[in-house]
Order: C-alpha cells, then structure tokens, then sequence
C-alpha cells in the first residue's frame, strides 16, 4: 500500500471516528457544523487534483447546505431535525457530486440523473471489489487449508446457534433456577459489551461507505450523451382552445360566485367562516397544481403556440391566483376560529411558493428561452432552507397570544408542546401580565424540562441556551403556580375545546 493510500484510508478512519462523537454520541446541535466542516476539508484535499465544475450552482447549494447545518445551532425547530438531517446529506451527496462531473452536463436536465445513477452504480461495484480485495487479503495470510477449516467452523457456529437457542429456551421453561441464571448471564454479557459492539459497528459502516464514497466520486466516469430528440408537438390549436376557454369559462364563473362570500361579507345559511374556510383549502390547491400541470403540458406539446393559445394559458394563470387568493383567505379565516399551527403556517407559505412558481411559469409563456425547471429546482431549495431559516415556533406564540387578547381563546396545550424559542415571547407576554397564571405554567414546565437535561457540547443550540439562562433568572414560587394555574388553565383548555 503506497504513502497516498495509507492517508486516504487513515483520514476515512478518523473522519469515522469523529462521526461517531459528533452525529451519534448525543443529541445533534453545533456537532453537525464540526462534521461538515471536517468533511469538506477532508473531501477538497482528496480531489484537489480535480476540476471543480458548476461553480455557481455549486455555491448555492453549499450555501443551502450550511443554512441548514446551521439552523442545528440558531434555530431551535425540533419537527425539522429529522428531514433536515435527511436532506443535509443529501444535498452533500448531489453537492459533491455535481461540482466534479463534466463542465458540459446540463444539472438541471435528465442526464445528470443518468450521472448520479451511473456513479451510485460505482458505488456498489466498489463495495464488491472491495469484498472481493479482502478475501484474497485473507487468503494471501492464511494457507488454503487452514482458509477452509476457518470456513467449516463457520458454518458449524451458523448450524449450531439456533439449535442453541432452542435447547436453551426449552431447558430455561423447566427449571427456573437455570432461567434466572441464564438471564443474568446473558444481561451481564449484553450490558458490558452491546455499547462497545455498536460503536464499533457504527465506526466500520462509516468507514466503509467513506472510502467507497469518496472513491466513486474521484473516478472519472465516461458519459455519451444521447441526440435530443425533437419534442413531439402533436397537440392540435383548435383541440387545446376548445379545453383552456371550457376550463377558464368554469374558472370565471366560480370567481363571480367566490368574490361575493369575501368581498360582501355574505355567506349561505348554516356557514360560519371557519366552517366554510376549512371545507375548500386543501381541494384548491389540487385545483393549483393541477392547473400549472396544464399549462406546462400545453406549452411544450401544443402544435403552434399562437397569440390565442398564449392568452388562454395567462388567463389560466390569472384564474389560478385567485383561486390561491381564495385559499388563503379561507385559511386566514380558520386561524381567525382556531388559532395558529405548523400546519397552518406552512400552508400559507406553501400558497406564496405557488404564487411565485406560476408567475414564473407566466413569463414562460411569453418568453420561451427560460428554464423553468432550474427556477422550480432552485426556488424549492430556497424555499425549504427559508422555513427553517424563520423561527416559526416563535412566529406562532405570538400570532396566539395577540389572537388570544382578541378573543380570550387560546390552546395551551399547543403552545407548552412548542420548543424552548418560545421562551423569550412568553416571558416578555408574562411580565405584562403577572395575573396569567397559566403562561406561568408553561414557563415552569420548560424551566423543569431544562432542568433535567444534561446537555454535552455535541447539543449546544444558542435558542436553547438562551431560554436556560432566561428560565434560570426566573423567580416564581413553582408551588403557588401550581395551585392557582391549575382552574385557569383549565377553564382556558376547556373553553377552546368548546369552540
């Protein structure tokens, strides 16, 4: 093994180690950033040699990816964490592998998908070769009659295990005191060792799928671009302005009839707002995104894209904005009765990716030059790291108390489940109003579950530090809380389990 060998496999080996103290040893919070850094710097150093392309691209995305990398240590958005984590290494995997395949590949086309496919592919040849390597390593120390000897006794050991496992299960029903002492054989035997056996097993998996990782992406791939082949524009004028002026004619009417429940202040007997607001949301945006499905079909497929076939498609779209125009109302409106939630929020900001994704798809329409799907691609990107970006639990405790000066009504319930970033609004909200025993309530109980967590340096998280040392500056007397929010906090859950 010569001297860049012997690096590559040590420095795979510590960056698996290091996986181990950062990603697995406790709860994730500023030890992602640590990783990632001592990835990249591993990664760039490995491929130093090597062109990087898509350099602008490139960039976005390492920018995304510590957006979210750092949201671990700003932000504290517990219902994100999971996904994020997914992501994150996704975006690494798309990241390093987009930056060192070809100059001429398109990365918003179909074959950089035939790219990665081809390089995961590696992947797993790699992963036997190296199989393949070891066994012939094996071989080369042993002679070949001590390897088949090695090989028997395996098989005996496979043979043998559940016999074991049978006898011991039978001979454990009939005697109990040969029951107890095999429990506690074997609880000693699992205890001391299970920590150590999956550490170990953890370091060799990472280990393993670095050197094949960073490998595949190293080795250059051949790529033969296939001829583009000329889109089949088949669909007939007078066959697409029959179906646009029938769906945008359906569209007006039901306009007409919408504007009059939002803009008079009129609505059919046995409708309340939020009753009417709730029914529609979620059908609207099916009817949305249906209605972009349309018009990306019709312009790429239809046979000559006249002035009439233009227009129908942009009056398609204008449709389509009032109709989430309308979906954000009725949203809006059920806030207003039930206050607000995830998903309400993130329905509302799902609406604004649609409102700009169809102007989008608008100026497609007239300008033919613009590749829609890398504006869909990027605008998705940046939408997912603005919503971890802002600090929704935040956003919705105040949004629930200034509803809750409104109305009186106010779940708190919901409001306790939130994270610690709601802290500081809380208190601030608690401080104007002393007599709101059950805010007191929902502050003891973040002080108590502060209280016994032991947090290491791999979970530091500057919200969560934050609400400690505010949380800690606290002077309450945590038993007179107790008895006198008990009625308050009650009558307050009751009353919006009522409405």
């Amino acid at each position: 093994m010569n001297k860049k060998n012997s690096f590559y496999f040590i420095g795979c080996l510590l960056l698996a180690i290091f996986a181990e103290v950062t990603l697995f040893t406790e709860k994730i919070g500023i030890s992602l950033s640590f990783f990632v850094v001592a990835y990249y710097v591993f990664y760039f150093y490995m491929t130093k040699k090597e062109t990087h392309t898509h350099r602008i691209v490139g960039i976005y995305i390492f920018i995304c990816i510590w957006t979210l990398t750092l949201s671990f240590v700003f932000v504290a958005n517990p219902p994100f964490y999971a996904v994020n984590l997914l992501v994150i290494f996704l975006l690494i995997g798309v990241h390093t592998i987009l930056i060192t395949s070809p100059s001429f590949l398109s990365w918003s086309n179909v074959e950089f998908l035939w790219y990665m496919q081809k390089k995961f592919s590696s992947l797993f040849k790699f992963s036997r070769y190296l199989s393949i390597l070891v066994r012939k390593r094996i071989k080369e120390y042993e002679n070949e009659r001590n390897y088949a000897i090695a090989k028997r006794i395996l098989l005996g050991i496979v043979i043998v295990l559940p016999i074991l496992f049978v006898l011991i299960f039978l001979l454990s029903s009939s005697d109990q005191y040969f029951s107890i002492l095999i429990e506690k054989m074997i609880t000693h035997l699992v205890s001391f060792n299970i920590d150590k056996i999956s550490i170990f097993l953890r370091i060799l998996l990472v280990f393993v799928f670095l050197v094949l990782w960073i490998k595949t992406i190293s080795k250059k791939s051949v790529i033969i671009l296939k001829d583009k082949k000329e889109i089949n524009r088949s669909w007939e004028q007078a066959t697409l302005l029959t179906i646009l002026i029938s769906i945008n004619g359906l569209y007006l009417f039901y306009t007409i009839f919408e504007f009059q429940y939002f803009f008079n202040d009129v609505l059919m007997n046995g409708f309340t707002y939020a009753t009417y607001a709730k029914r529609g949301f979620f059908e609207l945006i099916i009817v949305t995104i249906i209605n972009i499905s349309i018009t990306l079909l019709v312009n790429r497929f239809s046979k000559s894209r006249t002035i009439l076939i233009k227009t129908s498609l942009s009056l398609l779209i204008i449709f389509s904005f009032i109709i989430l125009l309308s979906a954000h109302l009725r949203l809006s409106l059920y806030e207003q009765a039930y206050g607000y939630t995830y998903l309400r929020l993130f329905s509302h900001s799902f609406i604004f990716l649609l409102a700009v994704l169809f102007a989008f798809t608008m100026i497609k329409i007239w300008i033919e030059k613009i590749q829609l799907m890398r504006i869909f691609l990027l605008l998705a990107l940046l939408y997912y790291c603005g919503l971890n970006v802002i600090d929704v639990d935040r956003f919705i405790v105040s949004k629930n108390l200034e509803r809750f000066e409104e109305t009186n009504l106010i779940d708190l319930q919901y409001i306790e489940s939130l994270s610690l970033s709601t802290v500081p609004v809380l208190m601030n909200y608690y401080e104007r109003n002393r007599e709101m025993n059950s805010i007191k309530h929902v502050l003891l109980a973040k002080k108590e579950l502060l209280e016994k967590r032991d947090v290491k340096w791999q979970s530091y998280n500057m919200m969560e530090d934050r609400a400690r040392k505010l949380l800690a500056s606290m002077n309450l007397d945590d038993e007179t809380a107790e008895n006198e929010n008990g009625k308050k906090y009650r009558l307050e859950e009751s009353k919006n389990e009522k409405k």
